[in-house]
């Protein structure tokens, strides 16, 4: 199974080795998922030597937690596990925005069935109106239908009357005519001439059409088609307003479309800035990426050199540091007898094994130090505001505690290799004396002041750099607030005049239907009224000509009526003379 683990090295007795372990931080399982090992588990692991402290690598273990393989810096493993959880959150920041978009389609969506409902709920209202104009306009028709007939039937009545009242005048006129002819063979009638011919007058006096009664009807006739006349006038009168208004409707489209246009041009001229605006926006963030990844490594590369510069403080070796010569005298160490010195070396080697142990506990401790801040500097990273200000404060009491103790322990390092300076010296003389060749006797110890020099010149250079480019970084976030502010200033415009688009498309629908409902109305009139118009004309055109043939009928009858008195006049003269 694959561990994840890392590297910790233990120092074993005075100026000895070291002993590597293995600290198992998570495994991998079956499915390709890491959990976290539990405890603090620690294996012997001599074979990696190789790979330095605090080192994270990947192992693979047996059952009894025995290596196996080769061992593996963990390194690019975790930087593909990076790479692939930040694909996930790459893909997931997709799937979510995808998702939004998805919201607002339907949102809009919505907005637009729910707009288009009330549309339909007013077409059909529109089509109600219509549909009661139009049962209105049938009634018309058939009221006018029916007058129609009557009038054609008093026509036809007028007409059949008409004809009977020229057959009795015919008759009457031949029997005028007759009578004239006998008057002049007889001037006297007899009882049954006289009989006939007042028969005859009778029957031509009944045959008169009352004129009264056709008057009548036909004033009643002129009446009803006064009063659909005046339903025509006031449609006309809808006809004319409704004109109007399509005229004005028309009108207010042109404008809403005109003010549409307008919007949506100042819409797309706000989408492209803030397209823009995130550009930039990205730009500052990506160089702002770019200059903490620059702090990191310079970060790093300040931490080396002061782990360096530390190691070499502990080693307790500049230059200069230790001269032992005024203190040991050497010839009083050459004549001093061997038994004696033996002892006093073996006492000087009692006093540096005591004081080495004493340093290697303080050492330990200086490092567990080291390791409680750097867990605190990765406590900070992942804390919320209001912990991060705790933290911080302990932080800075652990830094304030470590260097106490690397300061306290910079004396002891040096006081150890004083003593231990001071026993080489005897050792040598103790050798000499006992006739053993000292080997280390011929090599001078090592100069490191132009190495710690050159250290503190290089991280001056790198806090300077780290000084720069943090002041770059600050003008690159002031920069990038003032970008989101822009972006949201921009954003919440744009919504608004997306907001008010919308609107003004809705106005401008809205006009839309009205004016098609306007247009509607102006065909419907203009299609059936002026066909019931002409009916109406038409009908009121006979009705004035049947109104002239009475008046002439009138005419008529008076003179019919005259004549018939004349005769009776002239039937009673023929009486009276017989």
């Amino acid at each position: 199974m694959l561990y994840l683990a890392e590297v910790q090295k233990q120092k074993i007795g005075f100026m000895g080795g070291s002993e590597t372990k293995l600290k198992l931080l998570a495994c991998q399982h079956n499915d390709q998922s890491w959990s976290i090992v539990p405890g603090n588990e620690l294996i012997n692991a001599e074979e990696a030597n190789s790979f330095g402290e605090g080192a994270l690598i990947v192992v693979n273990l047996g059952t009894n937690r025995q290596l196996q393989g080769n061992l593996e810096s963990a390194s690019k493993r975790i930087v593909s596990i990076l790479q692939g959880f930040s694909r996930l959150l790459e893909k997931t920041k997709n799937q979510e925005e995808e998702i939004e978009q998805w919201k607002e389609s339907l949102t809009i969506q919505s907005e637009e069935l729910s707009r288009r409902e009330i549309e339909m709920e007013t077409r059909l209202e529109q089509l109600e109106l219509m549909e009661q104009e139009y049962q209105k306009l049938e009634q018309q028709r058939q009221e006018i239908n029916i007058l129609r007939e009557e009038s054609e039937k008093i026509r036809i009545e007028f007409e059949t009357k008409s004809q009977e009242l020229e057959g009795a005048w015919a008759h009457l006129r031949g029997e005028k005519l007759r009578l004239e002819e006998q008057i002049q063979q007889a001037f006297i009638l007899d009882e049954q001439q006289t009989v006939k011919i007042q028969t005859l007058i009778d029957s031509l006096s009944s045959a008169i059409i009352p004129i009264e009664l056709l008057q009548e009807q036909l004033g009643l006739a002129f009446t009803a088609v006064n009063h659909q006349q005046e339903y025509f006038d006031r449609h006309w009168q809808q006809l004319e307003q409704h004109k109007n208004s399509f005229n004005q409707q028309q009108i207010e489209v042109g404008h809403y479309e005109a003010q549409l246009n307008q919007i949506e041009a100042e819409m797309n001229s706000l989408l492209t800035s803030v397209e823009e605006a995130k550009i930039r926006l990205e730009i500052e963030q990506k160089c702002l990426e770019s200059k903490h990844e620059q702090i990191k490594i310079l970060s790093w590369q300040q931490q080396s050199q002061e782990e360096l510069q530390e190691q070499i403080s502990r080693l307790g070796i500049e230059s200069g540091e230790v001269d032992l010569n005024q203190k040991i005298d050497i010839e009083a160490l050459e004549n001093m007898h061997l038994g004696k010195l033996e002892e006093i070396v073996s006492n000087l080697q009692n006093d540096l094994e005591k004081v080495a142990r004493f340093v290697n506990e303080q050492e330990e401790e200086l490092g567990w130090q080291y390791q409680a801040v750097e867990e605190l500097e990765e406590k900070i990273k992942t804390a919320s505001e209001f912990e991060r200000l705790a933290l911080e404060q302990e932080l800075a009491e652990e830094k304030e505690a470590k260097r106490m103790l690397d300061e306290t322990l910079f004396g002891q390092r040096r006081s150890m290799r004083e003593r231990h300076e001071f026993l080489l010296q005897h050792l040598r003389v103790l050798k000499r004396r006992q006739g053993l060749v000292d080997l280390e006797s011929g090599f001078d110890s090592i100069n490191f002041e132009p190495i710690k020099q050159s250290l503190s010149k290089q991280q001056i250079q790198v806090q300077e750099k780290i000084q720069k480019i943090e002041q770059e970084i600050d003008q690159i976030k002031q920069n990038i607030f003032q970008f989101k502010h822009n972006l949201e200033q921009q954003s919440s415009q744009y919504q608004v005049k997306v907001e008010e688009v919308q609107n003004k498309r809705a106005d401008f629908q809205q006009a839309q239907i009205f004016l098609a409902q306007l247009q509607a109305k102006l065909n419907f009139y203009e299609e059936n009224l002026q066909p019931e118009q002409d009916t109406l004309n038409d009908i009121r055109h006979k009705l004035e000509v049947i109104e002239e043939l009475m008046v002439n009928s009138r005419d008529n009858g008076n003179i019919q009526h005259q004549a018939i008195i004349e005769m009776q006049g002239m039937i009673e003269g023929l009486k009276v003379a017989s």
